[in-house]
């Protein structure tokens, strides 16, 4: 196989595709990228690390040898990387000796048959959706922080989606915190029919995912859905991943209903000291555990305090108090990771008693997108913090 390309064009498809190689297989031909010339005059390169993958199409320059060959990703996006800003021409011999020329400069790799990369699963299905871009990426970035890296409930690791013709909705909880997004939309059916998709996607493919989706409003997202698996289709790239297979838990069971302190108060001005406050809060001496941050709602003020071995930090602020005084403590990573997520200007903070979850919603909810956060409170007697 032999062809030309120039090498921006090479590094847009390597850049997505380098994050679903394996690191960790001893199948040498997944640690590779697979290289077919197609009949339409193209080259389709694929990745592949036996839970998700990418599979793009690019234009060439020329195609002199037609062929099918693995080369190691690491390798060839290190060589690649470095050559000047100019056509790249990538020659795979007989004997798999695969020689990059590029300019004056010129490298020459260990190229392994094609025929040995593992079977990639189908890309079409009948089942399936169609969403804007824009409006998947934001979702899934709303909920991303609270996705367990770590769990024996395995549906924890992932993010639920259930997908309507009008209505996408996202749940992520990982026993500290959940978060619950919805967003009015128009989503379109691949059946031409009512529809209801309920999925969970893992953590780990929401984040490569995210690299893939264009922030553009008018480009299309083609998601086929298998029983095990999902794929995203965006432009020349198309993501693939295992979905999580087994029930989410029933998240609404285990949000407050009767939570009656209400606070509210300004989103930035809450967001900044909490900032201030993890400098202290984040703080590990000699082994011990992070500390908690310490919020106390008083006569219309919230006081946030935060105390380690080296210091300590107090910051107070204005808000607007619905009912009885509190103080509760946070891991204060948990907090600013929700905070931020949320949207507009005037945060309702919800309270019950210093052992049950805080409560995060809009003050004033937009009319297409709502959101609702949730996290768990720590015990102030114990000096160290969940991690």
């Amino acid at each position: 196989m032999k062809f030309k390309v120039q090498k921006s064009i090479l590094m847009d498809v390597l850049n997505p595709a380098m994050n679903t190689v394996s690191t960790k297989n001893t199948i040498a031909s997944i640690e590779g990228i697979l290289f077919e010339s197609m009949e339409d005059g193209s080259i389709r390169i694929s990745t592949y690390d036996m839970n998700k993958g990418i599979r793009a199409t690019f234009m060439p320059c020329a195609i002199e040898r037609e062929g099918k060959f693995v080369i190691n990703a690491q390798r060839l996006y290190q060589t690649v990387r470095v050559l000047p800003e100019d056509e790249i021409t990538i020659d795979v011999n007989d004997n798999l000796n695969c020689n990059i020329y590029c300019g004056k400069a010129s490298f020459s790799i260990f190229a392994q048959n094609g025929d040995i990369f593992p079977n990639l699963p189908d890309m079409k299905s009948e089942d399936g959706f169609v969403i804007k871009s824009s409006i998947l990426k934001k979702m899934i970035g709303k909920v991303m922080h609270s996705v367990a890296v770590q769990d024996n409930r395995v549906m924890l690791m992932g993010a639920y989606f259930v997908i309507t013709k009008d209505m996408i909705q996202i749940v992520s909880c990982d026993s500290f915190n959940l978060s619950k997004c919805e967003m009015k939309c128009t989503v379109t059916s691949l059946k031409d029919e009512d529809m209801e998709y309920k999925f969970i996607v893992p953590g780990n493919a929401l984040s490569e995912l995210t690299k893939i989706i264009p922030d553009d409003d008018d480009f299309d997202i083609v998601c086929y859905l298998f029983r095990k698996r999902a794929v995203f289709e965006a432009a020349n790239v198309c993501f693939f991943t295992r979905v999580i297979d087994s029930e989410y838990i029933d998240y609404n069971r285990i949000i407050p209903k009767d939570n009656d302190i209400f606070v509210t108060v300004d989103k930035e001005r809450l967001l900044s000291g909490l900032e201030r406050a993890n400098i202290i809060a984040e703080e590990k001496i000699q082994g011990s555990g992070r500390s908690y941050v310490k919020i106390l709602i008083e006569n219309n003020f919230l006081t946030l305090t935060s105390t380690s071995v080296n210091g300590k930090v107090a910051d107070e602020m204005e808000c607007e108090q619905k009912g009885r005084d509190i103080e509760i403590g946070f891991n204060c990573r948990y907090l600013i990771n929700s905070i931020k997520a949320a949207e507009g200007e005037k945060l309702v903070l919800g309270f019950k008693s210093p052992t049950n979850a805080v409560t995060i919603e809009a003050l004033v909810p937009s009319e297409d997108f709502t959101y609702f956060y949730m996290v768990l409170p720590v015990r102030m007697n114990e000096k160290k913090n969940e991690d």
